[in-house]
This record gives C-alpha cells, sequence and structure tokens, in this order.
C-alpha cells in the first residue's frame, strides 16, 4: 500500500498523521490552518459531539473532529474514490467504529440524517455560483432538522464573497478568511 501524501492532522489524538488523498485536483483538502483556527473556534463543541461531514472528500474535517473528541462521524459523498480514501484514513486512525461512510448525494440525503451537533458543508467551490440556491436550501434544512441544538454548528467553506450570506432559520455566529478560503459558521436561531 501506497504511504499516505495527503494533509496532516492539526490536533488532538491522531495529530500529525498524513492522510490518504486523492490523485488530481479534483478533491481539495482544506488547509491546515484553517483547520487549526476553526477547530481552536469549536474547541468546546468538540467532545462527544456528533458531526456530518458533508461533501466529504478526504474527510479531512470529520477525520479532524474525531480526533479532537467528536464520538461520532458521518461521511457523505457521491464519489466512490472518496469513500475509499475515508475509509482507508479511518482504518489508519483506528476511527472506524465511531464513523460510517456513506455513497449518497448532500442535496438529497440530508432530508434523512439524523441528530448532529456539527455539520461540516465543503461542497467543490463552484456550487456557490452553480447551485447557490440548493446549497442555501442544505444549510437551511441542516439548521431546521439537523443541527438542532442552539450550541451547534453549521461550518460552511467558500470562497470569499461567495458564501450563502444569511440564511432562513439561522444566523451567522462567526466568519473568517484564510487566503482564498472563507468559513462562514452558523447556528440556529
Amino acid at each position: 500500500m501506497k504511504a499516505p501524501e495527503g494533509p496532516r492532522l492539526t490536533g488532538g489524538t491522531a495529530k500529525g498523521a498524513r492522510l490518504f488523498s486523492i490523485p488530481g485536483r479534483d478533491v481539495r483538502p482544506a488547509l491546515a490552518r484553517m483547520r487549526i483556527s476553526l477547530f481552536e473556534i469549536l474547541r468546546l463543541r468538540l467532545e462527544g459531539a456528533r458531526v456530518v461531514d458533508l461533501f466529504a472528500g478526504t474527510g479531512s474535517l470529520g477525520l479532524e473532529a474525531l480526533s479532537r473528541g467528536a464520538s461520532r462521524s458521518l461521511f457523505l459523498d457521491v464519489d466512490r474514490r472518496c469513500l475509499e480514501v475515508v475509509r482507508r484514513n479511518l482504518a489508519k486512525l483506528r476511527f472506524v467504529d465511531r464513523a460510517e461512510t456513506r455513497e449518497a448525494d448532500a442535496f438529497r440525503e440530508v432530508e434523512r440524517l439524523g441528530p448532529a451537533d456539527l455539520a461540516f458543508v465543503d461542497p467543490p467551490y463552484d456550487f456557490y455560483v452553480e447551485r447557490p440556491e440548493d446549497l442555501r436550501r442544505l444549510v437551511e434544512v441542516l439548521l431546521a432538522r439537523v443541527v438542532t441544538d442552539p450550541e451547534g454548528r453549521v461550518v460552511s467553506e467558500h470562497r470569499p464573497k461567495e458564501g450563502l450570506g444569511e440564511v432562513a432559520g439561522g444566523r451567522i455566529v462567526d466568519e473568517r478568511r484564510y487566503g482564498d478560503t472563507a468559513v462562514t459558521m452558523y447556528s440556529r436561531g
């Protein structure tokens, strides 16, 4: 088996572990400095949290959450290659018993998701231009049906100036920019 060449986890029990990644430019793992900052902001919400990693890619956000104390993570993606990489990463990090992978379209599957404390929405950035209403509805459903605790968060990663802005049923509680990447955090309300 080829050695992992992807990003490293930035904290928790698996800090420093290098993740398997997908060759090519189709999948964009979250930047390390963005993950360090994001997970410092979410630190108090991670212990025992149930996490949903939509558009999982390599799974770096859900894996980072598990490493930092989340109890469960669901990884959702339509690409089998991505899910295979997530499974390899889960096995390598010994997180298999705390995770589930599901091959599904997030826009359709959101209606069937169980409760979660954190939801990561990290689609291909072009979706914010090509499918903004689908993404808006996705975040609204997450806030209405999945991340219902007022302390829960829906975290949307996007290009600066291409985020969703305000959404029905939610409020922006934090926004950060990391070079060409921006993160908007929503809570219910």
